[in-house]
């Protein structure tokens, strides 16, 4: 393989996590609220491409959940689909922040 060919591998993977936020209706970076395997909601700094509290898995992402106090799968939320309690619960928690 090719220099350019891995370079242009490297660049079509870190479009795919914004492109498919794009196409689910999703801002491409920022505060996201999200839910843990256990149904928690809570706010996330959510940076296609990169990991820094989490581990990634395509869509998917491995971390730390402050509601529950426990390490989960998290995947983003649409607010739209939370009723108005599960939406302002959701953005008053928020996991670590970054220093």
């Amino acid at each position: 393989m090719g220099r350019s060919n891995r370079k242009l591998l490297i660049l079509l993977a870190f479009l795919v996590e914004p492109v498919a936020m794009l196409l689910r209706g999703f801002p491409v970076g920022g505060n996201l609220v999200v839910r843990c395997r256990q149904g928690h909601l809570f706010t996330t700094l959510w940076i296609p491409g990169v990991s820094v509290k989490s581990i990634r898995f395509l869509w998917w992402r491995f971390q730390r959940c402050p509601v529950g106090n426990h390490w989960t799968i998290v995947t983003p939320v649409h607010e739209a689909d939370l009723n108005r309690v599960q939406a302002r619960r959701a953005r008053a928690r928020h996991d670590v922040p970054l220093p």
